[in-house]
């Protein structure tokens, strides 16, 4: 379906459930100022990345959604501190899990090429990392 037949059906059906009486006091700029809202609260919007998918858990199912594309809209969303607070945290647990993935490649490294940094000391990672491939 072209986004320009989802977007007519959407501001069809936006009318339809309107009282007609005031559908029919709109002027023309009215009611292209209402289309023109209804497109860009992203009711129209296609994503150039949209997954949905539903997940069976326990017996019960869950969806999850991701989406992406470009912000069509005129207005900047204003943020909660909540999901202010949400992102900082995923996007520290993002640099953490990177980092400590970087230290790990790096002492697996330093154990394959043999170097010991401390005589009789050893975290026992080489080996169990050895014996997960021999």
């Amino acid at each position: 379906m072209s986004s320009k037949n989802w977007s007519d059906r959407v501001i069809k059906q936006f009318y339809h459930t309107l009282d007609s009486d005031i559908t029919e006091s709109l002027s023309d700029e009215q009611k292209r100022g209402i289309e023109d809202a209804v497109k860009s609260m992203g009711l129209v919007a296609r994503h150039s990345i949209d997954i949905r998918e539903t997940v069976p858990w326990f017996g019960k199912r869950f969806y999850f959604v991701f989406l992406c594309g470009r912000d069509h809209r005129k207005q900047v969303r204003e943020r909660s501190k909540l999901v202010h607070f949400i992102i900082t945290l995923l996007v520290l647990v993002g640099v953490v899990s990177i980092f400590l993935l970087a230290v790990l490649a790096l002492y697996l490294i330093k154990s394959a090429l043999g170097i010991d940094i401390f005589k009789g000391f050893s975290f026992g990672i080489w080996d169990w990392f050895k014996g997960l491939f021999i």
